[in-house]
This record gives structure tokens, C-alpha cells and sequence, in this order.
């Protein structure tokens, strides 16, 4: 019987069951395969979501009780902080600069990033220099980076004696000190423009490395020029990256925020939802509602950063 077989394995045949062990063997590997893969990031959601997070949960359907001091039952966190929103507190403040801070990372840092990635791939004068400065700003310490920002937006800095010199007015405490203004969140979202390119160029440049020189050369060929030459050859065939950079920016939209401590410690108008939850948390008032804030955006978040994977997805990506 053995021999059989052993002709039949020869001559590229098997007996049915033989071929059904073995392709249940491969399936069982395969399954085995996937739920190893699967099972890291699951445990990592486990331990440092759900179990970090499930008192937070509870704490959005408690309130302290007056008399007794103790968590009771309740869903009145839920119109505080309806409350909150809808009046003129902090909350609604800090979810309109949350915003502006999201919106400038997306549709400015971004694709400036994407850019000078572009231009610093096609290897011009300098590039290696220009890539050092590029990404100094994510070697050095953010409390350096802040004093400099701090002291060229200084009355007595250097941007105070160029408006001295063209006749312009400039802020006698300087723009990041001006009560009552949005220019003080305005020159935040400035800084982190200007030193928010090294992390996106890293991606960007390892991606676009992976490009063809032939795919290059074919398009010099055809005249292509270097804006038509990002958006026709170099964004199809690095969407996989841009479109993972755009929804890990949806992910984290509640907690875009500038240096705010670093530079005017909240003030004037600059307060976030990141440091409007920091702050109730550190001054021990009501966590009830920051719990519940931090449920509702997580709620509000989920199906938005689904809806934008698939509108991405549907733009395809080109394997090369």
C-alpha cells in the first residue's frame, strides 16, 4: 500500500483523502498563522484600552452623591456636558482650537511634508542639509524649541524690529500675549507647522524610496513636469502611506494640541480638549464629566475614522 502511494505521489497524483489531510493541514496552519498575528494587537487593546479605560466608562454613568459622597448611578454627566458645549465655557473654546490644530496638521503640515519629501528624494543641491533641518526640530527638546519661538516673537525680537523697520504696528506684549485675540492660538499653529515636518518626512521619504527609478525616467520621457509628476505618479503609488497618515490624524483629532503649556500655560484663548481634560483631572473636580467627554468623543470618532478608511480605500492602491 505504501508503495502505491508512493507511485502515486511520483506521478503527481494522491488519493482524495490524502489530498483532504493535507489541505486541512494547510488551513488548520493558515488559521493558526492568523490568530497569532491577530492576537497581539487584540491583547495590546485589552490591556492598554479596554482595561485602562473600563473605570473611566463606569465613571460617565455615575455622579457623587451631595449628601452621601459616594458614586451613584446616573446619566446627568450627559446634559452637563451637553451644557458645557452649548454654552461659553472652556469646553467649546477647546474644541474649536482642537480643531484649528487638526486642520492645519491636515491640509498644511501634511502635504508640505509630502512635498519637500518629493523634492528631497530628487536628491537637489543641499537636500542632505536640508533634511538635517528639516528634522532637527524633532531631536530638540520642546522647551528649547518654545523659548526661541518665545523670544522671536518677543517685543524686543526680531520679527517686532522688522515690523519697526516697514512701519508696522506691532502687539506690545507681542502676538502670543494678546488677550481677547485668536492671534495667540493663530502663532501656535504657526509653531507647529514649523517644526511638525520631521516625523511626516520620515514616512513620506521611506515610501516614495520604494518608487522605481524607471517610473521616474518614463515620465521625464513623456515631459512630465514635477507638480503633475506628485499627483499623477508619486501619490498613486505611495496612497497606502498618505491614506494610513489620514485616518491615524482622524484617530487622534481630539487630542491635537500645540505646546499651550510651553508657551502661555492655556491662556489667553489657547486651551484644547487635551488640556481641558489634563486640567479637570489635575485640579480633582469633576472626572464624572470628563469621563463622559471622553466616552462621547470616542463614540463620535469610531464611525468617522471607519467612513474615512473606506472613502480611502476606494481611491485603490497600486502595488508596484
Amino acid at each position: 500500500m505504501e508503495q502505491d502511494i508512493a507511485a502515486l505521489q511520483t506521478q503527481g497524483t494522491l488519493p482524495t483523502n490524502q489530498k483532504r489531510i493535507r489541505k486541512g493541514n494547510r488551513r488548520k496552519g493558515r488559521t493558526l498563522f492568523i490568530v497569532c498575528i491577530l492576537a497581539i494587537p487584540i491583547l495590546n487593546w485589552l490591556v492598554f484600552w479596554l482595561y485602562v479605560n473600563i473605570s473611566s466608562i463606569f465613571l460617565a454613568f455615575q455622579e457623587i452623591d451631595p449628601w452621601t459622597g459616594t458614586q451613584q448611578w446616573s446619566m446627568g454627566n450627559f446634559k452637563k456636558l451637553w451644557e458645557q458645549i452649548t454654552g461659553d465655557g472652556d469646553l467649546l473654546l477647546s474644541i474649536k482650537n482642537t480643531g484649528l490644530y487638526f486642520l492645519s496638521g491636515l491640509l498644511i503640515t501634511m502635504p508640505l511634508s509630502l512635498f519637500i519629501s518629493y523634492f528631497l528624494s530628487k536628491k537637489i543641491f543641499g537636500y542632505q542639509f536640508y533634511r538635517v533641518v528639516f528634522y532637527l526640530p524633532c531631536i530638540i527638546t520642546p522647551v528649547i524649541l518654545t523659548s526661541l519661538y518665545d523670544q522671536m516673537l518677543a517685543p524686543t525680537g526680531p520679527l517686532a524690529k522688522i515690523f519697526d523697520k516697514i512701519s508696522l504696528s506691532y502687539p506690545l506684549n507681542g502676538p502670543l500675549y494678546k488677550k481677547d485675540s485668536v492671534m495667540p492660538t493663530v502663532m501656535i499653529i504657526i509653531y507647529t507647522i514649523l517644526t511638525g515636518f520631521g516625523g511626516d518626512m520620515l514616512i513620506f521619504s521611506g515610501a516614495m524610496s520604494r518608487i522605481p527609478t524607471e517610473v521616474y525616467e518614463s515620465a521625464k520621457l513623456d515631459g512630465c513636469g514635477p507638480i503633475r509628476e506628485v499627483f499623477t505618479i508619486v501619490m498613486p503609488l505611495i496612497w497606502s502611506t498618505i491614506s494610513t497618515k489620514i485616518v491615524l490624524l482622524m484617530s487622534g483629532i481630539f487630542a491635537a494640541s500645540g505646546p499651550i503649556m510651553l508657551l502661555v500655560t492655556e491662556n489667553y484663548n489657547t486651551t484644547t480638549v487635551a488640556f481641558w481634560i489634563y486640567n479637570i483631572v489635575q485640579k480633582g473636580l469633576d472626572v464624572n464629566l470628563v469621563a463622559t467627554a471622553g466616552l462621547c468623543f470616542t463614540l463620535i470618532i469610531i464611525p468617522i475614522i471607519f467612513g474615512v478608511r473606506a472613502v480611502m480605500d476606494k481611491f485603490g492602491n497600486v502595488e508596484y
